[in-house]
């Protein structure tokens, strides 16, 4: 988070695509990169509606609910797009008064914040990313209202990655249809062994 330079080292190497994660540690603690000053696209973690809108602000190409990188464990994924999802929700049903005090408490740019309310969504894909392990988890993220999933560990962790990964690309695209979702998770071996969330020393979802 925060660290400019690296970002302008990713741009130069040709990268698709920059995450600013708060999963390393972040370079800088109160500003994050204005994004705006370049060409490639970033992605950016948000627990909230007025996390995901700052970072829209500041030229995010993409959200991604925060989740606990690493770990298997969904909730915490579950629990900030239900939050933002929760939002969205609240902000749809204003008036047009009650958005201005509303752009002012979340700490929000008010056009950014109109868009929300009359398009019922964030203005750029908002993905859920962190604890994704198994075609079920992805299709929950979906059915949850995450437009598409980020899977690192759950794929790499688990015992036939390859295989995971693609059953896991079907159950994004089906996600609404169980005996499709039956189908792709047969016979994808083990899963990545799962860590809870309270016995982690530190949190990097909360950055």
């Amino acid at each position: 988070i925060g660290h400019f330079v690296e970002a302008q080292i990713l741009e130069a190497i040709g990268v698709d695509f920059i995450d600013e994660s708060e999963v390393l540690t972040p370079a800088d603690h109160v500003y994050h990169i204005d994004k705006k000053n370049f060409k490639t696209p970033f992605v950016c973690g948000a627990r909230d509606l007025g996390e995901a809108l700052r970072r829209i602000a500041e030229g995010a190409a993409m959200i991604r609910t925060k989740g606990e990188a690493g770990t298997g464990d969904i909730s915490q994924a579950v629990t900030h797009l239900r939050t933002i999802m929760a939002d969205i929700s609240r902000i749809a049903s204003m008036r047009e008064d009650e958005l201005y005090v509303a752009a002012k408490d979340l700490q929000v740019d008010y056009e950014l914040l109109k868009y929300v309310h009359d398009k019922e969504k964030l203005p750029v894909l908002n993905f859920s990313a962190g604890g994704v392990a198994t075609p079920a988890d992805a299709a929950l993220m979906r059915q949850l209202g995450a437009e598409g999933v980020f899977v690192g560990s759950g794929v790499f962790k688990s015992t036939e990655p390859e295989k995971r990964a693609r059953a896991i690309v079907q159950a994004v695209a089906n996600f609404n249809d169980a005996h499709a979702l039956l189908d792709v998770s047969r016979n994808l071996g083990e899963a990545m062994v799962g860590i809870n969330m309270d016995d982690l020393d530190k949190s990097f979802a909360g950055r």
